[in-house]
């Protein structure tokens, strides 16, 4: 019988984001209220991809989402305020990601008898390449299509080993894409799944940041022979 990786949900409640969004900003009462509150966070999110956190000031967010100056400091009384949100909203829209890709992976090894893989080597090299194959695109989709969201996650993730008010949420940021890939591992019984999660998150933060340091240019025959080993060695093909 076919093993199932994860739930319809995909991901364990207890390591979902969404117990850790809080906004702190003034709420809004009103749809249309609510509509410019988003309109502010998404332009410093915009700023944050292109200037980097230290951009986002009052005025330049206020340019950016069209809006007047008193907008933005009618709903964050501070800078501060406005970034803590800036990152709520962006983790918001990461859980929607996290839930598709795990979604994916979901899809790839559902269609095993994860026991069968184990002792079928045929079973296991193609399961593998299917992972493998997923990898390749998945770095691909994130330096291609994602550049501006990479860019603001790693400006987010660097602010809060400065920011107490942005670390707790960093670290569930990090945990629910760990958790995801330990409930992978531990389905295919590799040796260690948390240190093999470990070694799957700092290869792809590797990847995807040579990928953006070199403007989306990625030579395909180095991704998959590295995507290639790991999976091989985790598998133990």
């Amino acid at each position: 019988m076919t093993q199932s990786l994860m739930s319809p949900s995909v991901l364990r409640k207890d390591v979902s984001l969404r117990s850790s969004i809080h906004y702190q900003g003034r709420k809004a009462a009103r749809a249309k209220s609510e509509q410019r509150r988003r309109l502010i966070l998404e332009a410093a999110l915009r700023i944050v991809a292109r200037e980097g956190i230290r951009g986002v000031k009052h005025r330049a967010v206020a340019r950016e989402a069209g809006v007047p100056l008193a907008s933005t400091t009618y709903y964050f009384k501070d800078i501060s305020e406005l970034i803590t949100d800036a990152f709520m909203l962006f983790a918001e829209n990461s859980q929607r990601k996290f839930e598709l890709f795990y979604g994916e992976l979901h899809n790839c090894i559902s269609k095993y008898d994860l026991d069968a893989v184990q002792t079928d080597r045929a079973m296991r090299r193609s399961l593998a390449e299917e992972l493998i194959e997923l990898g390749v695109r998945y770095v691909h989709a994130q330096v291609r299509f994602r550049r501006d969201e990479l860019l603001s996650e790693k400006a987010f993730l660097l602010e809060s080993l400065r920011d107490e008010s942005l670390k707790m949420l960093a670290r569930k940021y990090r945990a629910v894409w760990q958790a995801g890939l330990v409930d992978l591992l531990r389905s295919l019984k590799t040796p260690s799944p948390e240190m093999d999660a470990e070694i799957i998150m700092g290869t792809v933060a590797n990847l995807v940041y040579n990928g953006l340091l070199y403007d989306g240019e990625i030579q395909e025959d180095i991704l998959r022979s590295i995507w290639s080993r790991m999976i091989y060695l985790l598998m133990n093909i």
